[in-house]
């Protein structure tokens, strides 16, 4: 038994699943079946799926790497048993919630944090006037989560090992040092963070720049590259220029938040191909409207470019015009560089976390 439909969905916040589907819920008894039920009024598209010792063998790998959310109506033993040769890490595993058949707890068993399974523990809690199992030492100590932090700004973490000596710290109380650049603003600070002018002794350091020192990165989401190429340009070179420049210039991918070109490349396969590998979203603007920021900018372009696509420029207004969807505080800090068949640029959006 199984009902639901499947949807994609971009991961928006700190690098975790990129392709999900709605929520699974596991049941055995009659009543967990109704129990089942009656939580589709809190998740309509969830999947009801029959919990049987062959079945879930296969029903729950399936569902591992389909879902978002996994619920069990079962004891937690059966779960653990099940679940344990799937585990990876916090960042990909999804929430798993167990539930008794009766309803009363909500049992937040796995990825907490990053997968969310606190919230969705406290939501089904509301719903059915349950009580919620949350055991997390952040959240039992009223003290920051580190990963929620990160995930709620947007924030890519980069070494989950760090995140958990640091969230170790400041659950024992002690406070963090957290540098943050030139481009990040942070108005309300958590209490547990120090807030540094130098990444020297940084422990937490929020940036898109690549530093040699050891420390846990944030990466937030605040670059935005400009993209021309010739005509029949592939995947694999745009790729490698790309590539090629975020490692000369000392920028992380993991800041990358999209892209954009002239609307005349809407169908340019190698940029397409480039954009669906890195699961990044395109951003297309007619000429007009590249030429008008390129005015703004004082570009003036070339004559060449301009008679075969009908803008002066495009990689660096692209740039400029993609950032200010999340920003009007931008600035080039690449402008534009001509490798090959492609040309690129960065602008960054500051941000205010």
């Amino acid at each position: 038994m199984s009902t639901g439909n499947k949807k994609g969905v971009r991961d928006q916040g700190s690098g975790v699943r990129k392709t999900i589907a709605p929520t699974s819920i596991f049941f055995i008894t009659d009543n967990g079946l109704k129990l089942a039920q009656k939580l589709k009024g809190l998740y309509p598209d969830a999947r009801i799926v029959k919990f049987t010792s062959v079945g879930a063998r296969r029903a729950v790998p399936l569902q591992w790497h389909e879902c978002k959310n996994l619920i069990f109506i079962m004891a937690t033993g059966i779960v653990i048993r099940t679940i344990a040769p799937l585990l990876k890490d916090k960042k990909t595993d999804p929430a798993v919630i167990v539930l008794d058949e009766k309803g009363r707890y909500a049992i937040s068993l796995l990825s907490g944090h990053l997968g969310g399974a606190n919230k969705l523990a406290g939501e089904i809690a509301n719903f059915l006037g349950a009580q919620a199992v949350i055991t997390t030492a952040s959240d039992v100590q009223s003290k920051i989560a580190l990963d929620i932090w990160a995930n709620e700004r947007g924030l890519y973490v980069e070494d989950c090992e760090r995140l958990k000596q640091l969230s170790a710290k400041i659950v024992n109380g002690k406070s963090v040092k957290v540098y943050t650049g030139n481009s990040i603003f942070l108005p309300e600070a958590p209490d547990e963070f120090n807030i540094v002018e130098s990444s020297d002794k940084a422990e937490i350091i929020i940036s898109e720049e690549l530093y040699k020192r050891k420390a846990l990165y944030l990466r937030p989401r605040n670059l935005f590259a400009g993209i021309g190429c010739n005509r029949g340009t592939t995947k694999k070179e745009i790729q490698n220029e790309f590539t090629s420049l975020l490692k000369k210039s000392r920028l992380s991918a993991h800041s990358i938040t999209g892209i954009a070109s002239i609307d005349l490349k809407n169908d340019e396969k190698g940029l397409l191909e480039f954009a669906e590998y890195n699961r990044l979203p395109l951003s297309f603007f007619p000429g007009d409207t590249l030429n008008t920021v390129a005015t703004e900018m004082g570009i003036k372009g070339s004559k060449l470019v301009k008679a075969a696509t009908g803008a002066v420029a495009v990689s660096e207004p692209a740039a400029v015009l993609a950032a200010r969807q999340v920003s009007d505080r931008v600035d080039v800090i690449i402008p534009k560089v001509k490798r090959g068949n492609v040309t690129l640029a960065i602008a960054k959006a500051k941000l205010t976390l």
